[in-house]
């Protein structure tokens, strides 16, 4: 008789053993979660600044905006343009 209640004992002991790690790794779980959240806020901002530095990069690095700050400092000489004033009719009227 004292088999069966060393076993049906040592089960007992192991459920509440179980237990108490499963309530361990479920509070490590929920605290881990609130870290995960923040680092997540995190990145999505990370990720909006860096989506507005590129426009503005590509803003900056347009020929337009080249053009316009060259022409300011006076790197860009003024051309006149040429205009042709004989054209060539494409169709004869009748």
């Amino acid at each position: 008789m004292k088999k069966p209640v060393l076993i049906i004992g040592f089960l007992i002991i192991v459920i509440f053993a179980l237990s108490i790690v499963k309530t361990f790794i479920a509070n490590r779980i929920s605290i881990s979660g609130l870290a995960l959240e923040v680092i997540v806020s995190k990145i999505n901002a990370y990720k909006i600044e860096n989506t507005l530095l590129s426009e503005k990069l590509y803003t900056l690095s347009s020929l337009t905006n080249v053009s316009f700050q060259a022409n300011t400092l006076g790197f860009v000489e003024e051309k006149s343009s040429l205009v042709l004033t004989n054209t060539i009719p494409i169709a004869i009227k009748q």
